[in-house]
């Protein structure tokens, strides 16, 4: 594959009933560039299970979001894109070369994200209409798949992510309602269809650690298999079953999230790490420098700029990941 210029991908579809089957999210070999020849995402490879949370962290521009967004089918018309992407059987994403295959209208992609996708916003006052109160946003979850809820199933579905008093509460507007209060109503909105997948992009911005901590517990008792945007490798500890460290459009290390946290071996991860605030583990310590711009396209290690392990190999040649790591010193 010549990935120095990337077709626009190839959305089908595929909007049948798929087949029980793990995973239920397989990502293989994505590039996404933008316009401007930006590369956010440069050859990322990603399964998830039923019942399995797996977070991306990095930086910011590091191609997070990117992913999230090619999930979803959200990625722009200009935007260039090569790989597959499939979600319980369905293709969001061909191939390049499966030119033959239609693409799926907007309507089609609205479909496939409800049906078997949900999301969860970075703001839910943003994602809300504040003209509306919180009842009606998660009716209209429903509605959005031809079923008309009974509003004591909108009453249990907001009480099952522990939002007391939820007769009167759904009644109130998205306004007297605080932010993680407020995020857990957006995660039963997404929830409505028991999609087999559920999409988080850094569902914790402003909010506490202990109001942060319970939201992810809500997504992770879903029972769907959750892909999880965030920032920070504590954050997520408790909670994701894997994480895929990123970094400058590429996962760099990925593993069983309790053995990065305890030994990171791709030297970002252990700088990362040391710069998120920890109890027992000293003052954090900032990183240095910055990852390169996404219009770089030089040779050799991404990080080899800010790795104090660098060597002549890794400014010169691109490391792939093996056993989980993509590292020549690992």
């Amino acid at each position: 594959m010549n990935n120095d210029h990337p077709s626009k991908g190839v959305l089908v579809a595929q909007l049948d009933l798929a087949p029980d089957h793990s995973p239920v999210l397989r990502i293989e070999d994505l590039h996404v560039t933008y316009p401007g020849g930006a590369w956010a995402v440069r050859g990322i490879d990603l399964d998830i299970r039923a019942d399995e949370m797996v977070a991306i962290i990095g930086e910011s521009g590091c191609g997070k979001t990117t992913v999230a967004r090619s999930v979803l089918g959200m990625l722009g018309p200009r935007v260039g894109t090569s790989g597959s992407i499939t979600v319980s059987g369905h293709r969001v994403l061909a191939h390049l070369g499966e030119r033959d295959r239609p693409k799926a209208s907007e309507r089609d992609l609205r479909r496939l994200r409800g049906r078997g996708i949900g999301y969860v916003a970075q703001d839910p006052y943003s994602a809300c209409n504040p003209l509306h109160c919180v009842r009606r946003h998660v009716e209209e979850a429903w509605r959005a798949h031809r079923m008309r809820p009974k509003r004591h199933e909108v009453y249990d579905s907001l009480e099952r992510i522990g939002i007391a008093n939820a007769p009167d509460a759904a009644e109130q507007y998205p306004h007297e309602w605080s932010g993680g209060m407020l995020q857990r109503a957006t995660i039963a909105a997404a929830n409505a269809h028991a999609p087999p997948l559920l999409v988080a992009d850094e569902p914790t911005t402003a909010l506490d650690s202990a109001v942060a901590s319970t939201v992810l517990g809500n997504l992770r008792s879903s029972g769907a298999a959750v892909l999880l945007i965030s920032h920070s490798l504590s954050l997520v500890a408790g909670h994701a079953d894997r994480v895929a460290v990123c970094y400058a459009g590429r996962v760099v290390e990925e593993g069983a999230t309790a053995e990065i946290l305890d030994a990171p071996r791709h030297p970002y991860s252990a700088a990362l790490l040391a710069a998120t605030p920890r109890r027992g583990h000293g003052l954090p310590q900032p990183l240095p420098g910055q990852p390169p711009h996404p219009s770089e396209k030089a040779p050799g290690c991404a990080f080899a700029s800010r790795c104090r392990e660098a060597t002549e190999e890794c400014r010169n040649t691109t490391p792939q990941l093996r056993d989980g790591v993509a590292c020549f010193h690992r």
